[in-house]
């Protein structure tokens, strides 16, 4: 009996030492993140151009979550009337349909064929609503123009560039920085901030230009995307402090179906910083990035150029991965402001519906407070049974965002409410599996 009991202590000891041992050399959870795709795209120019039909299956092979428009969806233009406006960018969504159909977020900002037609912003409006609608947590007068939206570990900013031509929204802007708490911090617009081929562009204004790309390199973004013109081109964007690390690129992907062209330069208004080219490519195609993971500790991107090549063997063209990959690995983040930007104070306390509604199963919640105070965001079911509370802390006048994710959670509506000092708020959102 005696012989068992020590056995037992041995084995217990064994147990424990064992599974300390084991503790320390294993992967944590966070670490084992599935990689996840995204494709930016611009200038496809329908119907002038059908090219984007060929690339659709070939990004539907990638398998992506997403897809940024950087503007010119159609061909448009001046003196195009409001019904042909319609007409066209019926046809567009309509050949986008295979991601529409698949749940794959389709998000496009304005070009300048779109904003020179009659009427275009009731047209827009018009054509992405229900199911196509945009984000509308824009800032007044931008509303399904300019907007941002979180996806996994990264946050997205769409910008108008044509509401204030060749400028952006840079208080609202500001605000969408300092909110951020996502590691990957991504912008796109229709034109260049630094001249690559047209000369119209965020630099007609070289020093709104200036506080625009101080205030995304303060906020750690990394990467720029846009078209307007129509090849593909990336360039390093010097701001001449000795560290290449905190440098934006500009990628312009403008080789969406386009008529291609050949001159090009970087002869802008730049200072004070030094564009430095690092690809560029006469020819369609689109971008594919790549993120290293879903959470937050995930940092590396990788962004690939697949371009239109004819293929002998078939007889066709296909889309297929270039040499001209830029890789680059982002900080972390782990707070929930970023301290050094400068912020506007909001003027009053606000809960935003949130986005995506309906959702399954993630959806991002944003609020605002004009001073600071303690801070509760709790969800409720159907019976007012408390679900979750997503702050219950001291927060400090600003711009929030919280993600939640309604996975352990059945169909349904769902409350959200927003308390701090004598206000209280609430929204409705609908969860469907």
């Amino acid at each position: 009996m005696r012989e068992k009991f020590i056995i037992y202590i041995l084995f217990c000891l064994f147990a424990v030492v064992n599974t300390t041992l084991f503790s320390q050399n294993i992967i944590p959870k966070e670490s084992l993140s599935t990689p996840w795709r995204f494709v930016v795209i611009g200038d496809t120019h329908v119907p002038q151009s059908d090219t984007v039909k060929e690339m659709i299956p070939f990004i539907l092979e990638d398998e992506v979550d997403l897809i940024l428009v950087c503007g010119d969806l159609v061909d448009a233009g001046k003196l195009t009337k409001a019904s042909e406006l319609e007409s066209q960018l019926h046809e567009w969504v309509s050949i986008f349909s295979s991601f529409y159909d698949r749940g794959i977020g389709v998000y496009p900002v304005r070009g300048n064929h779109e904003d020179d037609a009659t009427d275009d912003i009731s047209v827009w409006n018009k054509i992405f609503t229900g199911t196509k609608e945009l984000p509308q947590n824009g800032p007044s007068g931008e509303v399904n123009l300019t907007y941002s939206f979180i996806k996994n570990n990264a946050k997205f900013i769409g910008l108008d560039n044509y509401a204030n031509i060749h400028k952006v929204n840079q208080e609202w802007l500001n605000g969408q920085l300092a909110s951020n708490s996502s590691t990957h911090l991504f912008v796109f617009g229709h034109e260049a901030a630094f001249k690559v081929f047209h000369s119209d562009c965020l630099d007609d204004y070289p020093e709104d230009r200036n506080t625009f790309w101080k205030s995304m390199t303060d906020a750690g973004v990394r990467t720029y995307f846009c078209g307007h013109d129509h090849f593909y081109d990336v360039s390093r964007i010097d701001d001449n402090d000795g560290n290449f690390n905190n440098d934006i690129y500009q990628v312009l992907v403008g080789g969406g179906g386009g008529w291609l062209m050949s001159k090009y330069n970087f002869n802008g208004f730049n200072s004070p910083y030094n564009q430095i080219g690092v690809f560029h490519e006469k020819q369609h195609g689109y971008a594919l990035v790549e993120i290293s993971g879903t959470n937050n500790n995930d940092c590396d991107v990788t962004i690939t150029w697949k371009e239109r090549t004819f293929d002998i063997e078939s007889s066709s063209y296909k889309y297929l991965a270039t040499k001209d990959i830029l890789k680059y690995t982002a900080e972390a983040k782990t707070k929930t402001s970023i301290e050094n930007i400068e912020k506007p104070v909001p003027n009053k306390l606000f809960l935003e519906q949130n986005y995506p509604n309906p959702f399954n199963p993630q959806t991002t919640i944003s609020f605002q407070l004009s001073e600071d105070g303690f801070v509760q965001l709790k969800i409720f079911d159907m019976l007012g049974r408390e679900i979750a509370i997503l702050v219950n802390e001291f927060k400090s006048s600003g711009y929030y965002e919280v993600n939640f994710d309604g996975s352990n959670l059945s169909s349904g509506i769902y409350f959200v409410q927003l308390s701090s000092m004598n206000f209280i708020d609430t929204i409705k959102m609908l969860l469907l599996k």
